[in-house]
């Protein structure tokens, strides 16, 4: 074997000699691992917020086939309230007067005139619900087992108030309504069995506001519909037309 020449070592070499070696970086397992797991999580919330958003957006916009929760629909802040006024169903002035062609009385139940009045009264028409029963009566209003026929009011003013609907409740009916300044009225059940009719006209957050015909309202005033803890099972409401709305 033949003997190598050995270099001069110059300090140049022993410079090169003395900086460290430069090493790939090391991958971290975990990091990766993370990152997949992110990933997984940011698709399942997205998932799940389109399925909870889009049964939100249902709920909302879809008439129930099922009685509604008292509360819900959008958030309304600032609370709001329409200024229609208060008729109670036991008002001495009509309270013995009989409801239409029936053996029941305006105060026994007389909920849903009173509730028609209401509205109307909001409208800027003149009447109380003592007038009005007389009015339906003589004209038609009640089917023989005396039950108010909602159409009735058109005949009371006609030109100035049109019925529009009759039939299950959603948040956006009932939300839509009270943007527009136009109340509704609701059909609740009480434990009984027996229905109720109240006037929905103002929100707070999540709760609608109530004008009560029965004697908790003139107690209580404007209060919230969860507050009876029924359902609400149907809506009617109406609208001023073209004419009326000049004119007032």
């Amino acid at each position: 074997m033949e003997n190598e020449t050995a270099l001069p070592e110059t300090p140049r070499h022993r410079a090169a000699a003395l900086q460290p070696i430069a090493l790939p970086p090391r991958r971290r397992r975990g990091g990766r691992w993370l990152g997949r797991l992110w990933l997984v999580v940011i698709v399942a919330l997205a998932f799940w917020g389109g399925v909870v958003g889009k049964r939100r957006w249902d709920v909302y916009y879809t008439v129930a086939r099922a009685p509604l929760a008292p509360s819900g629909g959008w958030y309304f802040w600032p609370r709001m309230e329409l200024p229609v006024p208060l008729f109670t169903q036991g008002d001495p002035r009509w309270s013995e007067d009989f409801l239409g062609p029936s053996n029941d009385t305006l105060g026994s139940a007389g909920c849903a005139v009173s509730s028609m009045a209401m509205v109307l009264k909001f409208y800027g028409i003149d009447t109380d619900p003592g007038r009005l029963n007389a009015f339906l009566d003589e004209h038609g209003g009640f089917t023989e087992q005396g039950w108010l026929i909602w159409e009735g009011a058109e005949t009371l003013a006609p030109g100035r108030v049109k019925k529009i609907y009759e039939d299950l409740p959603s948040y956006a009916l009932l939300d839509d309504n009270l943007r527009r300044g136009n109340p509704v009225i609701v059909r609740i059940r009480l434990p009984s069995g027996i229905t109720h009719f109240v006037v929905v006209m103002g929100k707070d957050g999540f709760d609608y506001l109530i004008r009560d015909p029965a004697s908790a309202g003139l107690r209580r005033g404007v209060y919230p519909l969860k507050d009876y803890g029924r359902p609400i099972e149907a809506l009617r409401f109406y609208e001023k037309t073209t004419a009326a709305v000049a004119g007032s």
